[in-house]
């Protein structure tokens, strides 16, 4: 084997390896997937559908992230309303 193939051979199994190094972003797809998102922020009904949404069994799933400017809204005007 002579200098040039030994070059080559190393290149061929090189690229595999730089190939996987420069994958996707998948952390952004999980921050993204997980944010509660703004929408239910825009009354309290928006963000009671959005609770009600989230599976009350499913153990498995990533934590939800909240943004640092999130606020739960306020509705001082009719009574509380039960999730369940």
């Amino acid at each position: 084997m002579n200098r040039t193939q030994k070059w080559l051979l190393s290149a061929a199994l090189a690229a595999p390896l730089v190939l996987v190094g420069c994958g996707g972003d998948s952390h952004r797809n999980t921050a993204d997937a997980t944010a509660v998102p703004d929408s239910a922020a825009a009354s309290v009904d928006a963000f009671l559908a959005f609770i009600m949404s989230l599976s009350s069994t499913d153990e498995t799933s990533e934590p939800l992230t909240i943004s640092d400017n999130f606020a739960v809204p306020e509705d001082e005007a009719n009574e509380p309303q039960p999730l369940a």
